[in-house]
């Protein structure tokens, strides 16, 4: 096989990141933008010395979960690349990737319950974070191509806010206007879905600026919604965004946000989970399997803000909640304070050491929530759950193949999974968040 050359195919199964696998004289070629079933013309785009990659020259039998994609920039744009699959078969696709991160990860086969999907499906992120490049003259504001530095501009994502959306084209042309367009790297938007406020911070390689108060001002007379107005001065060269001096232009440092009858302080650098209707649906579920009484000890590992470890406080006896991001424990104190909850110690360290301390306290706990970024738990930090040994551990993964790994790890130490929930926290990407109950076999 010769780049270039085309041949019929059809598409037996998918990749992780869900490229169509299909098969040529037994030879795996992966292709995107292809479903399950589907007949293609492809043209092979690049050979390895046992597999391939192609594109699709024409679709000669559509699947019927084939649909419109409804973003002007789907092809391009490497953020919701499944627009082209209808609701049923994107939750295939992710229970399936789920299934076979586990299978991979750790040899298992699992019988997960359906995946949660909550709507609205369009319009349901409450944050973006978008390049800014200055080239021949042109503010050009998008997100990245696949596997590229290219900004893909639009004007309008269907994923964002109508308010995110409108704030993009205003700085946009405002950065063009005012002729400021080559100091910024990035804007972020952080929008709160149910209390309506919007934070923006302007990440930029100096600040003040030219022409910085007029944009300024132009920014808070159109949108009043903005109640954070900030500034990061980044000079790194890097991709590192959220490094740096971060300055208070107007309003104050933070937003908050509402969440299952509490409400929660959002800093610039402080995370909280992007899909506030999925949000609701996933940490309900993991609060749930956590079986919380006024008389348990709940550990929250990398705990945030506080957001699991508060509303799992009005459960329980007592919560210590653990997280490494030093402005998320001060937000997450403020948060406890404001929700009047006074059972929970929050402490700045790393998910292990936080661990230890745990374990140096002789800590008995009765149940663990674990939430960790995408390359999921350390050596360290899975040691230490296995000695801190709770009877109930609650994982909540945003990456299948670290989870099914670190399970792995948990069940040949003492732990069985008994649920396996999958919620589609991204509608229209390739990513499932996932909430695994875990508990402790006796006698192990």
């Amino acid at each position: 096989m010769q780049k270039n050359e085309t041949y019929s195919v059809t598409a037996e199964g998918y990749t992780s990141e869900g490229e169509a696998v299909v098969k040529i004289d037994s030879v795996v070629i992966f292709v995107p933008g292809m479903i399950i079933g589907e007949e293609a013309e492809i043209a092979i785009t690049a050979m390895k010395k046992n597999y391939g990659y192609g594109r699709v020259v024409k679709v000669t039998k559509p699947s019927p979960h084939r649909v419109e994609p409804k973003c002007s920039v789907a092809r391009l744009c490497g953020g919701c690349t499944l627009q082209y699959m209808d609701d049923e078969a994107q939750e295939f696709f992710k229970e399936d990737k789920l299934r076979n991160c586990f299978r991979k990860n750790a040899g298992m086969e699992i019988d997960n319950l359906p995946i949660i999907r909550v709507n609205p499906v369009w319009n349901y992120r409450n944050k973006v974070q978008i390049p800014v490049q200055f080239k021949k003259g042109e503010v050009q504001m998008g997100f990245y191509r696949n596997h590229s530095n290219d900004v893909v501009p639009y004007d309008t994502c269907m994923v964002q806010t109508e308010l995110s959306n409108q704030l993009t084209v205003f700085f946009r042309e405002s950065l063009k206007k005012y002729h400021c367009a080559d100091n910024f790297r990035h804007i972020l938007i952080k929008h709160a879905h149910n209390t309506g406020e919007v934070m923006v911070v302007m990440i930029v390689r100096q600040y003040p600026f030219d022409q910085c108060d007029a944009l300024n001002e132009d920014l808070q007379d159109k949108f009043p919604q903005i109640k954070s107005l900030e500034a990061i001065i980044n000079r790194r060269e890097d991709n590192v965004i959220l490094d740096g001096k971060e300055v208070l232009i107007y309003g104050r440092p933070y937003i908050e946000e509402e969440l299952l009858g509490c409400r929660f302080r959002i800093s610039a650098r402080s995370f909280y989970q992007i899909n506030p209707y999925a949000t609701k649906e996933l940490y309900s579920t993991a609060l749930d399997y956590a079986e919380l009484t006024n008389s348990d000890i709940l550990i929250d590992l990398y705990c945030g803000t506080g957001t699991m470890g508060i509303l799992g406080a009005k459960r329980a006896k007592k919560v210590y909640g653990i997280e490494i991001v030093a402005d998320a424990i001060k937000d997450a104190k403020i948060n406890a304070e404001a929700n009047d909850v006074h059972n929970i110690q929050f402490v700045n360290a790393d998910a292990g050491k936080g661990a230890q301390m745990i374990i140096a306290s002789k800590i008995k706990a009765d149940a663990m929530i674990v939430d960790p970024p995408r390359k999921g738990c350390s050596k360290d930090t899975l040691d230490a759950i296995i000695k801190i040994s709770p009877k109930r551990l609650v994982y909540v993964s945003c990456d299948p193949a670290t989870l099914a790994r670190d399970v792995k790890i948990l069940m040949d130490n003492g732990y069985t999974p008994k649920k396996i929930q999958p919620v589609d926290m991204f509608p229209h990407t390739i990513h499932v968040e996932t909430v695994v109950l875990m508990s402790r076999v006796e006698g192990k």
